[in-house]
Parts: C-alpha cells; sequence; structure tokens
C-alpha cells in the first residue's frame, strides 16, 4: 500500500541535502527555473516495489550494493545533475565503477579511453575526444560528474547509440545495429504488451502528432538504443557502473533493464527514476512511476520550469497548414 507523506519524517536528511542543491543551483543561474520546493513530496525517496519511503542513506546503502545503478534524469533539471554527483562521489568512496553516459555516443569510446589515459586529461579534452554536443546536451550540467569521473580514475563509457545510427535502424530495422550483443536480444525481450505502451509514450512525447506511417521507425531506433546502451553498461557490470541516461531509458518495463537482464543475467541492477514533482499530485500514489513501479526507487525533485512543447509544435504544425492552403 502506498502511503502518503505529509510531513517529513526519515526524508528529512534528503530534504535537507535538496534544499542546499536549490540554493547553489538559484546561486549560478539567476534564480529561474525551478519550481514547486515546498511540494510535499520533493526530496523524498520512495520504494516503488513497497511504497515505503527510504532515508537518504538507506537509499546510498541500496544502490551501494548494486552492480548497476541507473540514474534516470530529467536532461535540463539542475537539481537532477546535483544529485547525480553526489550519488556518484558517495559510491566511488567504495568501489571505482564506470560513469556510463548516454551523452557520448558509443562510436567514439576509443577516443575516450585515449584522451583518459593521458596525465593532463580534463573533462573538457573528454568532451572534445568524445565529440559531445556542448550545446545539445547543456555541457555545464554534465561537467561536473565528467570531471568527478577524470579526477578519480574512474572509466568514462559512452552508451548512446549515435543519431546517424538510430536512423539507420528505424531506415533498414535491427540488422543496421552495430555488432554485438545488444542486436541479439533486441527482439527476444520484446513483446505485444511493450510495444502498445512505447508506441503509447511516444504519441504523447511527440503531443500526439506522430504519423502512423513512421511510427514503426521511431520504436525500432528507440529500441535499438535502449539494447546498445545495455550493452555497453553490461560489459562493466563486474566492476560497477553508474550510468545517467535519460528516465525514458531507465524504466524497468520496457528500456534499458529487459536488455540488461538478457544481457547480464544475475547482475544487481537498481533503476532510480527522478521525477519531478507536479502541483496536483500530492502523494507517491498518484504518480505512475511508483503506482506503477516503472523504477527500483523514485526520487522527487522539484521541476525545472520550461517552455511547453507542445504549443511550440502546435504552432509550428498550424502554420505548416495555413501555408497549404
Amino acid at each position: 500500500m502506498i502511503r502518503r507523506f505529509p510531513t517529513l519524517t526519515t526524508g528529512r536528511a534528503v530534504r535537507t541535502l535538496l534544499a542546499l542543491l536549490a540554493v547553489a543551483v538559484l546561486a549560478g543561474c539567476g534564480g529561474g527555473g525551478l519550481q514547486l520546493h515546498d511540494h510535499p513530496l520533493a526530496g523524498h525517496i520512495v520504494d516503488a516495489g513497497s511504497g515505503s519511503e527510504l532515508a537518504l542513506g538507506d537509499a546510498l546503502a541500496r544502490m551501494s550494493q548494486a552492480d548497476v545503478v541507473l540514474l534516470g534524469e530529467v536532461h535540463d533539471n539542475p537539481i537532477h545533475h546535483r544529485l547525480q554527483l553526489k550519488v556518484l562521489e558517495q559510491l566511488s568512496q567504495r568501489r571505482h565503477p564506470a560513469l556510463a553516459m548516454e551523452q557520448f555516443d558509443s562510436e567514439h569510446q576509443a577516443a575516450i579511453d585515449a584522451d583518459q589515459a593521458r596525465p593532463d586529461a580534463t573533462a573538457d579534452s573528454l568532451a572534445d575526444a568524445g565529440k559531445l554536443s556542448r550545446e545539445g546536451w547543456g555541457w555545464p550540467l554534465y561537467e561536473p560528474l565528467v570531471r568527478t569521473a577524470v579526477s578519480r580514475g574512474l572509466p568514462v563509457v559512452a552508451i548512446n547509440l549515435s543519431r546517424a545510427g538510430a536512423r539507420q535502424v528505424a531506415r533498414d530495422g535491427f540488422r543496421a545495429m552495430p555488432d554485438g550483443p545488444g542486436r541479439g536480444v533486441v527482439e527476444p525481450v520484446w513483446n505485444a504488451g511493450r510495444q502498445a505502451t512505447l508506441e503509447g509514450l511516444i504519441r504523447e512525447g511527440h503531443c500526439g502528432q506522430v504519423d502512423d506511417r513512421v511510427m514503426g521507425m521511431i520504436v525500432q531506433a528507440q529500441r535499438s538504443r535502449d539494447a546498445v546502451m545495455a550493452e555497453r553498461i553490461a560489459a562493466h557490470a563486474a566492476r560497477g557502473v553508474v550510468a545517467i541516461l535519460g528516465g525514458g531509458h531507465a524504466r524497468r518495463d520496457l528500456a534499458v533493464p529487459i536488455y540488461l537482464d538478457a544481457l547480464a543475467p544475475g547482475r544487481r541492477v537498481l533503476s532510480v527514476g527522478m521525477i519531478e514533482v507536479q502541483e496536483d499530485a500530492l502523494t507517491a500514489a498518484d504518480y505512475p512511476s511508483v503506482r506503477e513501479g516503472l523504477f527500483d526507487l523514485v526520487w522527487f525533485t522539484p521541476r525545472f520550469e520550461r517552455p511547453d512543447p507542445c504549443e511550440a509544435l502546435n504552432k509550428a504544425g498550424m502554420a505548416k497548414a495555413m501555408s497549404k492552403q
């Protein structure tokens, strides 16, 4: 049974950490962007399986016991990156995990390794070697993570399938995936239920404006990306992995975890969803992430203010329609 958290209990340490991080973020970005700091769930960590709240120390202990920790983020939320950094710093005190990042395309791994082997390697030099899109990914948000990995000698692992690679899969099917174990598991783990769920998420993410003719192509591209990410992560699971990736890729029901189960059986995979609170959703049970068990742990955070993507997309669609009249 999911319970509500009307007052601070075991979440006090988390809330204190969150407040300190929010102050630091606001100081660094001129005070804009973060909303709902006082939401009753902000800062709480919930075990989605039991619905119970975890203290920060207990959550970190759970992460330290896992072989793979997937930190599913909202890419532009600065609080998520500060929390990820805290997790990486904590877990790297006990072992020497790899830092796996969606922000780097896997085809550049050799260049990343070569740069990291240099005694004068820096976060910036790794970003250059890995051809990271600094503007596209918002490099200042990720730089502290990479800098920590470089300073502590943690391998940086590129896990993403490039846009060009995903487009090729969308066009030519899974046979166009890179050679490797990921290609071998992408189809066996799939089923009709997962297909329907992913199609629904894609429609929602594209504001309902997805042509049915291309839906299958988008699904293939997404599945191939998840399988490649899992393949790259599985290769380092024995030493431990902290993975930085979008929340959708960390879902236990249809993304990276289902491929990791096939590629690294027996490895302990912990999926952490960093979920932005909603003004009209005040209990953990109000969130599908908890209610449907989409992650192992759900870490609630303030929202980051951003433009409504559907508004811009709808305007573009209307302008296109009018131009044809």
